[in-house]
């Protein structure tokens, strides 16, 4: 009895080295586990540049947001200063869009000036000599202008029409009503001198009220008692 009872304490004696072998292991463990630095563990690298290239584009994108949302915001208030101009063309031209007076042409002839080239009259002639004819007229159409023209004849002394398609104009213009423009021309001599020049016809560039930002065209003739003059 002594025996086997001496065997199960030396094996119960093994046992509790055993295990406390076992929990200073853990233990140790545990502890160098826990004092290890993780900067230096290949997943916490790994995880970090992640993390790194996350945060990167999490900031690029925050940028890009930026930027989009002011370009947007700029486009909006571009949008709003467009129809904010468009409205106050709109209001220019029905402000202008009065109908052409009765009786009156929509360009009404102030006056006429024949000129002749100053270079003939410089260098006493030896060459063809042209003249240029300049129309003042004025426009009585009601709306704003944006080019001008005058056909005009040459009729000679005796009556008979010695030119008679001839055209002076201004383009690219902007004139209001009331106001005057100046349509010329050039003419080559064909004997004109002592003929006169009359305004047979007119046409005018106008502002469209039906459709802002539009043009349309107007004609009209000129009666008897239209301005005339004498070429020199």
């Amino acid at each position: 009895m002594r025996e086997g009872s001496r065997f199960w304490r030396i094996v119960g004696l093994a046992a509790a080295i055993i295990a406390a072998l076992a929990v200073t292991f853990a233990a140790a463990f545990v502890i160098g586990r826990a004092t290890k630095d993780p900067t230096t563990d290949q997943t916490y690298i790994a995880l970090a540049q992640k993390t790194k290239k996350v945060k990167g584009e999490t900031a690029e994108n925050r940028k890009k947001t930026k930027d989009l949302t002011e370009q947007r915001d700029a486009l909006r208030k571009k949008v709003v200063e467009q129809q904010k101009q468009l409205d106050e063309d709109k209001k220019l031209y029905q402000q202008y869009a009065a109908d052409v007076q009765d009786g009156q042409p929509g360009l009404i002839v102030e006056s006429i000036s024949p000129d002749i080239d100053p270079w003939y009259t410089e260098l006493g002639g030896g060459f063809d000599l042209y003249y240029y004819p300049k129309i003042t007229v004025r426009n009585s159409t009601g709306h704003v202008m944006f080019g001008a023209y005058v056909d005009y004849q040459i009729i000679g002394k005796d009556g008979a029409v010695l030119a008679g398609d001839e055209s002076a104009s201004a383009s690219n213009i902007v004139v209001y009503p009331g106001k005057t423009v100046v349509v010329e021309d050039m003419v080559k001599d064909a004997g004109f001198s002592g003929a006169t020049i009359k305004p047979t016809k007119y046409e005018a560039t106008i502002a469209n009220t039906k459709y802002p930002n539009s043009t349309k065209g107007i004609d009209g003739q000129y009666t008897g008692d239209v301005k005339t003059a004498v070429i020199p």
